[in-house]
């Protein structure tokens, strides 16, 4: 292996001290001879490796050359401080003469593989190939002070394993006595030496880069102009922490590449996700320390969330982490989500901390448009902008949506113009939006159409507008400012209002269709606890997952949760009011479509009703009505007798569309346990078990002459 010219100066003078402990190993034990010294490395081998260096070297002199080479040693250390990396390691760790020569020791081996063999040879076993504490004295100890020194240097705390330079003895070693056990470098100290900082032994949790190139312009450019200044001016010790908070996929790490680029430094990425997976990652830190002091890096530490427990407390690891960073003092720029309280961690004083806002619709229509285009792919421009309007994606994202489009359209065989259909995009921007609203919801399907909705002239006006509302919001509140005027986050209020069955659901799931989002149904049990502050830990998680999954929130039955405030009389009301108080506050926030569902308006709350951006009143579908509802949920396929007569049936029960959709599965249920057709019977007798659900009697009056249908409906 060739050597970098820096060390020839001390290898040559090592090769020295090495061949003059071989000869008074053979002078004192008299195995010049013995070809089976250390099992076996013969002395012509190790002659003939020392020779490269030193040629024919007359015992006699040795000790004369040695001592000049020690003098050449402390010149080449004292002298005019070349500024290689040999030398910013020295300087950066405070190194003595004494643990500069082990420092030596130690990185022969990656120098040149004989010092193995030597080792091997001096070590008098052929597999302990690495220098050991015994030989570091043999070779460096000249008289007793220079021995306790090197013990000294030597001891775990101290400068050359406390600050990660050399590897400690394996714990197979640890069985052998202190002088027997062996030391190594440690490979990133090596690797930098050897000219690869960031080499192939870095930990898989740590990235270096060492020319960071920003591709286009960063959102943080004019906020990053001045803060080179400030990180380079300022004492080591009141260097400021950088904080970039975001949503993941906005532009943290490319944030710290641009400050990185900016200071001209190398950056140095450490991921906690797979960091903490590792259980040596504290002690690993001070290594990955060192090599940031040496390079100078910019130390990019991320996602910071990952030291906090489920609690929002810091962990134990974190503590530690944060004290080891606090005593190497290095440039630092965390990146984390927004919400989690960073002074419980990070030193507020020492701490700046700057908010990654998400794109607006605009800057999302020029990222979806650089992101297709790099891929050869295009969309019709208004529904690009649709898109960039519905779905507030992150950059990274719109990235992984741009790519997840292009290969999907090449696996449903795509042709070559490169141009993607409306529902591939819209499927690819629903899948990026992260929508884990866990145990919390429920995602419903969205198989309704506008021709499903039987609704009164009035109600379908009023549902038409209310899609075009949630359709053009951004355009209303972003682009004409109203946003600004009225104040608020930009989102939708609506309360949908009527009796169970008139078509709640089934039109909030419509309006999703239309819109291309997902719709969620909160479940209210899962929300509502008897334990303080629960329920409005449910409330901030819902909001917060449903701002990154760009849905629509349905609460269903929302009489439960956004019911009238009532009177205090105890600390049971009190707290109720409270978390009455708190979900207004969350949904004021909220920049997305929130629709209530209330069996009863007047039950809900009138902060609540005062807000709402749109009411609509689902009635009881009319004689009309009913009959369309009775023929739209016959479907083709479903076998029906002659006798059955819709207009009867219409016009003898008032019910609900969604107790016509029950009545018409249980009779088929009823038929297909018969083997017959879907006749007037079994749906008579359907009609009359939802009506006793219901608490009303079937009587004659209403079923007529089909009244003796219904001898077998258990009362």
């Amino acid at each position: 292996m060739e050597r970098r010219s820096p060390y020839l100066q001390r290898l040559a003078w090592l090769d020295l001290l090495l061949h003059r402990e071989i000869l008074r190993l053979r002078a004192r034990y008299q195995l010049s001879l013995d070809e089976f010294r250390g099992l076996y490395v013969s002395d012509r081998q190790v002659d003939d490796l020392l020779r490269d260096n030193l040629g024919e070297v007359d015992p006699d002199t040795l000790a004369s050359l040695a001592r000049k080479a020690e003098l050449e040693f402390r010149l080449c250390r004292d002298g005019d401080g070349e500024e290689n990396a040999w030398q910013r390691l020295i300087t950066a760790g405070g190194l003595s003469t004494t643990e500069e020569k082990v420092l030596l020791l130690a990185l022969a081996p990656e120098l040149d593989t004989k010092y193995e063999t030597l080792y091997a040879y001096l070590n008098n076993d052929v597999s302990r190939k690495r220098p050991t504490h015994d030989l570091a004295l043999r070779l460096f100890g000249e008289g007793e002070r220079q021995r306790r020194e090197l013990r000294q240097a030597l001891l775990p705390r101290n400068t050359l394993y406390g600050k990660g330079l050399l590897r400690p003895p394996s714990a197979a070693s640890e069985e052998l006595a202190w002088l027997g056990q062996g030391f190594a470098l440690t490979p990133l100290v090596a690797d930098y030496l050897l000219g690869l900082p960031g080499g192939g032994r870095l930990p898989d949790y740590v990235r270096f880069e060492t020319a960071v190139a920003v591709v286009g312009e960063s959102r943080m450019a004019e906020t990053l102009q001045r803060l080179p200044q400030l990180l380079t001016t300022s004492p080591q010790e009141q260097i400021p922490w950088l904080l970039l908070q975001g949503a993941a996929g906005s532009g943290r790490r490319e944030g710290a590449r641009t400050i990185a680029q900016r200071l001209n430094l190398p950056l140095l990425e450490i991921d906690l996700a797979l960091a903490l997976q590792d259980g040596s990652f504290v002690e690993g830190l001070r290594e990955i320390l060192l090599l940031q002091r040496l390079t100078g890096a910019l130390l990019f530490i991320s996602p910071l969330e990952r030291l906090f427990e489920r609690d929002g407390e810091p962990s134990t690891i974190a503590f530690r982490l944060i004290a080891e960073l606090q005593a190497a003092s290095p440039r630092i720029c965390f990146s984390g989500t927004p919400g989690l309280v960073w002074g419980r961690l990070l030193p507020a004083g020492k701490l700046l901390a700057f908010e990654l806002e998400p794109p607006d619709p605009s800057a999302r229509h020029r990222l979806w448009r650089q992101q297709l285009e790099q891929r050869g792919l295009s969309v019709e421009p208004s529904r690009l902008q649709t898109v960039a309007e519905r779905f507030q994606l992150t950059p990274g994202q719109i990235s992984e949506a741009a790519e997840w489009s292009a290969r999907m359209r090449l696996l449903r065989g795509g042709n070559g113009d490169g141009r993607v259909d409306d529902e591939l995009l819209f499927e690819a921007a629903r899948n990026r939006s992260s929508a884990q609203l866990g145990r919390l919801a429920v995602k419903l399907p969205q198989s309704y159409s506008w021709q499903d909705l039987v609704l009164p002239p009035v109600v379908l006006q009023q549902v038409e507008e209310l899609a075009s509302a949630i359709s053009h919001r951004h355009r209303v509140y972003e682009e004409w400012g109203l946003g600004r005027r009225f104040g608020g986050a930009g989102g939708l209020k609506v309360l949908f209002s009527g009796a169970s069955g008139t078509g709640k659901t089934m039109t909030a799931s419509v309006l999703a269709g239309e819109l291309g989002l997902e719709l969620f149904r909160i479940d209210l049990s899962g929300i509502v606890s008897k334990y303080i502050g629960e329920t409005e830990k449910n409330l901030d998680q819902i909001f917060r997952t449903a701002h990154a999954s760009n849905a629509i929130l349905f609460f269903d039955e929302a009489d439960a949760l956004f019911g009238k405030r009532s009177e205090v009389k105890d600390a049971h009301d009190r707290y109720a009011n409270i978390e009455v108080a708190y979900l207004l506050q969350k949904m004021e926030e909220y920049d997305g479509v929130v629709i209530l569902a209330s069996n009863l308006s007047k039950n809900i709350d009138q902060a609540f009703s005062r807000r709402m951006h749109y009411v609509v009143e689902f009635p009881l579908p009319d004689e009309a009505h009913r009959q369309r509802l009775w023929r739209g949920m016959l479907p083709p396929e479903l076998p029906l007798d002659g006798d059955v007569d819709l207009a009867f049936l219409a016009r003898q029960f008032r019910l609900a569309g969604g107790d016509i959709k029950n009545i018409v599965l249980s009779a088929a249920f009823l038929s297909a346990r018969e083997g017959t057709p879907v006749g007037m019977q079994s749906l008579l007798q359907a009609t009359a078990r939802q009506l006793i659900k219901q608490g009303k009697m079937p009587s004659a009056n209403e079923f007529k002459h089909y009244y003796p249908l219904l001898a077998q409906v258990s009362r």
